[in-house]
């Protein structure tokens, strides 16, 4: 039996030209025979084999030396201000030495005194004539008489009440003094007074409410965001708008015209007075003539010569009547 044995043995040589040779060996034996025979592998440098897997990291080197110092940076920006806290106040320093008396003063003149006073007084009086403390300002609830500056008006929850009927028991057929001044009783019917009207609703957001009542007992209202009357100089002329209600607007009508008595005609009627016409119409904002009149004569029926409001009671007739006003 033959039994051969083949070992290829690498190994390097010397160079040649330049170039690394290898050589190989065959070795076989048969029994106790052994033959090597030599042969040449590869002559000349091989292909480059592929890159095998990367090593283990080593250990961790050395740490380096520090480096050199760089140099200074630029300015940084101001920081916000911090909070001081206020320190103690200081002790009170000794008192001072008493100073050098004042000279003699002039001896009073009663009589210049006197005229001060009552020039200031004076200028009182009329400064309080030119005020008046409404409804809106005062603590009063409901309707009920107060009095304010010397002036007399009436409240009705927050409102101040400027005329108010429901009887009959004051005669409203006046002159055009009493309707400046006013008349009647707080606590009954009454008429507050045009002046007092003026000033008291001269305010840049005064509102006019009026309240009214039929014979039949229903009730309705009108409403107005914006009035004002001007003063006598302008016979009270009427400024409303802005209306609201159940009553309709029959204000409307007489918005922007003077007021008008039986002895003072500043109705636009060329030749007749509109307070006249239909006999007690009493003071009202007449136009040519009328679509409302709360002031005319109290009583059911009666036609034109009763109290009335065009657009809801035309013809029969108003048992009660409030009107007021409210300023901000």
């Amino acid at each position: 039996m033959l039994l051969q044995l083949t070992a290829i043995l690498l190994y390097y040589t010397s160079l040649v030209s330049g170039k690394q040779q290898c050589s190989y060996v065959t070795v076989a034996t048969c029994g106790d025979n052994v033959t090597v025979t030599p042969g040449n592998l590869i002559s000349g440098r091989g292909e480059k084999g592929d890159t095998g897997l990367p090593g283990k990291m080593g250990p961790r080197g050395f740490t380096g030396n520090n480096g050199v110092i760089g140099p200074i940076g630029p300015k940084g920006d101001p920081g916000m201000p911090g909070v001081c806290r206020r320190g103690e106040a200081g002790r009170q320093g000794p008192v001072g030495p008493k100073g050098d008396n004042g000279e003699d003063g002039e001896a009073l003149n009663l009589e210049d005194f006197n005229r001060d006073v009552n020039e200031i007084r004076e200028s009182l009086r009329e400064m309080n004539s030119r005020l008046a403390t409404s409804c809106s300002t005062s603590s009063v609830d409901g309707y009920q008489r107060f009095i304010s500056n010397n002036k007399e008006a009436a409240c009705d929850h927050g409102w101040t009440v400027f005329q108010r009927r429901f009887n009959g028991s004051v005669d409203f057929n006046r002159t055009w003094q009493e309707y400046k001044d006013g008349f009647g009783n707080m606590e009954g019917e009454f008429w507050l007074g045009l002046d007092k009207i003026n000033r008291m609703a001269s305010g840049p957001n005064c509102k006019l409410k009026i309240k009214m009542t039929g014979f039949d007992a229903t009730t309705a209202y009108a409403q107005y965001s914006s009035f004002a009357i001007d003063d006598e100089s302008d016979n009270y002329r009427l400024h409303v708008s802005g209306f609201s209600g159940t009553a309709g607007d029959s204000l409307r009508h007489h918005n922007g015209y003077q007021f008008s008595t039986k002895d003072r005609d500043n109705d636009p009627w060329s030749g007749r007075n509109c307070a006249l016409r239909y006999g007690a119409n009493g003071g009202w904002w007449y136009k040519d003539c009328f679509q409302s009149k709360l002031n005319a004569e109290w009583g059911r029926g009666g036609g034109y010569r009763i109290m009335l409001w065009g657009y809801w009671k035309r013809n029969e007739g108003i048992k009660e009547s409030t009107m007021m006003f409210k300023c901000e």
